[in-house]
């Protein structure tokens, strides 16, 4: 299946609590839930629409966390 950014946007969409941030001028993304840290990634530039599968991928890999995973429309 090819995650692209819209499915991305979709998911943080569905998932109001979950935020992207990128700390600073670097390119280190913490995905937070409300305020507090849940994942971090280390990323080569700060590109999202890039790295949009591999968030999203870590994002869905995570334990202990409640999210609402939106159906996917392939066209």
């Amino acid at each position: 299946m090819n995650i692209n950014y819209d499915i991305l946007q979709n998911l943080l969409r569905c998932n109001k609590n979950l935020k992207l941030k990128f700390r600073g001028d670097s390119t280190i993304l913490d995905v937070l839930l409300y305020t507090e840290v849940i994942l971090t990634l280390e990323l080569e530039s700060s590109d999202l629409t890039k790295y949009s599968k591999l968030i999203y991928e870590s994002i869905l890999d995570l334990e202990g966390i409640t999210i609402y995973i939106p159906k996917i429309y392939i066209k």
